[in-house]
C-alpha cells in the first residue's frame, strides 16, 4: 500500500509546511469569538484553504488555479469579518513565485485591488495596528514573491557561473599540462635544431659534405619535432563555435542578457540574423581543429566576461567570415571599461592574447565607462606557421 499520498505533505518537503499552517492557529483563535452565525462561514474558508495549500504539493500542474482560489478565500474572509484575516497571505508567497510573471503580477495586482475596496469602510476610524497589521499580507503575496523569484534566479544564474567557472579551471590545468609537454619534449628538440643550424652555418665553406650531413639531421629532427607536435594536438579536445554558442545563449539566457546573432560571410554580404547553434554546426567554419579551437575558447571568455562584468541588457555577436580571417565581434551596451586598465585586470584579456598567439590571431578592445564594450577576435585563415609543417 502507497502511504505517501495519505501524507499531510510530501516528505521532501521536510518540516516547512507544517510550521505554515500552524499559523492558522491564529484566525482560529479570532473565529472562536466571533457570532456563531458567520463563525461557521469562518471555519468553512479555512478548512478549504487548508485543503487547497496541501493540494498544491500534490498537484502542480493546478497551482495557478490553486493559488488564486486561496487569494479569494483570504479576500472573503477579510471581507467578512475583518482585513487582519487576510495575514495568511504570507503562506503563498513561495508557491507564486514559482509561476509564471502573468500569473503572479495579475494575482498581485487582484490581491491589491481587494484588499484596497475591503479596506476604504476603515478609512478614519482604524488605528495604526491595522495599518501596521497589513503589512504582513501585502508584504507576503505582493513582494515577498517577487524577492524569492529573483532569488532563484540568481541562485540558478550562480550555478550555471559556477560550472563554467570549473569548466575553465579544467581546460585551464590541461592547457598547464599541455604546455609542460610542450616544454619537456619539444624544448630540447628545437634547441638541437638550433644548435646544428650555427654548426651547419660555420661548416657550409669548410667542409660542405658535413654541413649537407648535418643538414639532413636537421631536416629528420623537424620531422621528429613536427610528428610530436601532431600527437599532442591530437590529444587535445577540439572545441566548436557553434557547441560555444549554443552555450552562450544558455547563460545569456540566465543572465537575462538578451543576445543577438548575425552571421556574415564573403560569399554573401548580407547578414543573416537568427541563426542558431544548429545552423552553424550544417556551416562549419573554414578553419583548422586548433584554430577553431582557439576561437570557441576565445568566444566562451568574452561572453563569460559579458554576463560577469558588463551588467549588460543586451549583447550582439558578429560572425564574420572575410577572404582572408575569421572575425568575431562581440560588443554589450554594459559599464564599459577602461581599455588602459583591461589588460591587467582579472577578466581573461590577457588569456585571450596568449591564445591567439598560438595561432596567429589577434584581438581589439574598444570600451569607455558607461557605453558598454567592443572586443574582436581575428584569426587568420592561413597560419604562416603551417608553411613549414607542410614541408615535412
Amino acid at each position: 500500500m502507497n502511504l505517501e499520498k495519505w501524507r499531510l505533505f510530501p516528505r521532501s518537503e521536510g518540516v516547512a509546511p507544517y510550521f505554515l499552517i500552524t499559523n492558522l492557529l491564529i484566525p482560529v483563535y479570532f473565529l472562536l469569538h466571533e457570532p456563531s452565525r458567520t463563525q461557521w462561514i469562518g471555519f468553512v474558508l479555512l478548512g478549504l484553504f487548508v485543503i487547497l495549500f496541501r493540494q498544491f504539493y500534490y498537484h502542480a500542474k493546478w497551482a495557478p488555479q490553486i493559488l488564486l482560489t486561496q487569494v479569494g478565500i483570504l479576500l472573503i474572509l477579510a471581507a467578512v469579518f475583518h482585513p487582519m484575516y487576510s495575514f495568511a497571505g504570507f503562506m503563498i508567497a513561495h508557491p507564486l513565485s514559482k509561476q509564471k510573471l502573468t500569473i503572479l503580477l495579475s494575482t498581485t495586482i487582484a490581491f491589491i485591488i481587494g484588499m484596497g475596496a475591503i479596506v476604504v469602510p476603515y478609512i478614519g476610524e482604524a488605528g495604526p495596528q491595522l495599518w501596521f497589521g497589513l503589512l504582513t499580507p501585502v508584504f507576503g503575496v505582493c513582494v515577498l514573491p517577487y524577492i524569492i523569484r529573483a532569488s532563484i534566479q540568481f541562485q540558478q544564474m550562480t550555478e550555471r557561473l559556477r560550472g563554467v567557472t570549473a569548466e575553465r579551471t579544467a581546460q585551464q590545468e590541461e592547457r598547464q599540462r599541455i604546455a609542460r609537454e610542450l616544454h619537456d619534449t619539444l624544448g630540447h628538440t628545437l634547441s638541437l635544431i638550433a644548435l646544428k643550424g650555427q654548426v651547419v652555418e660555420k661548416l657550409v665553406e669548410r667542409n660542405p659534405e658535413r654541413a649537407i650531413q648535418e643538414a639532413r639531421e636537421i631536416r629528420e629532427t623537424a620531422r621528429a619535432a613536427l610528428k610530436q607536435m601532431r600527437e599532442l594536438v591530437t590529444e587535445m579536445k577540439v572545441a566548436y563555435f557553434a557547441d560555444e554558442y549554443k552555450h552562450a545563449v544558455s547563460l545569456c539566457s540566465t543572465a537575462g542578457i538578451k543576445l543577438k546573432f548575425e552571421y556574415q560571410s564573403v560569399s554573401d554580404r548580407s547578414p543573416s540574423n537568427g541563426l542558431d547553434g544548429d545552423a552553424l554546426a550544417k556551416n562549419p567554419l573554414p578553419l583548422t581543429p586548433l584554430q577553431e579551437t582557439v576561437l570557441a575558447m576565445c568566444f566562451r571568455e568574452m561572453i563569460t566576461n559579458v554576463v560577469r562584468h558588463s551588467r549588460a541588457i543586451s549583447c550582439m555577436v558578429l560572425l564574420e567570415i572575410q577572404e582572408g580571417e575569421v572575425r568575431v565581434t562581440v560588443s554589450d551596451d554594459g559599464i564599459g571599461l577602461d581599455p588602459d586598465q583591461a589588460y591587467n585586470s582579472s577578466n581573461g584579456m590577457a588569456g585571450l592574447r596568449q591564445r591567439l598567439v598560438l595561432v596567429d590571431g589577434r584581438m581589439s578592445l574598444s570600451s569607455s565607462s558607461g557605453k558598454g564594450t567592443e572586443v574582436s577576435v581575428h584569426i587568420p585563415r592561413v597560419i604562416r606557421n603551417e608553411k613549414v609543417g607542410a614541408m615535412g
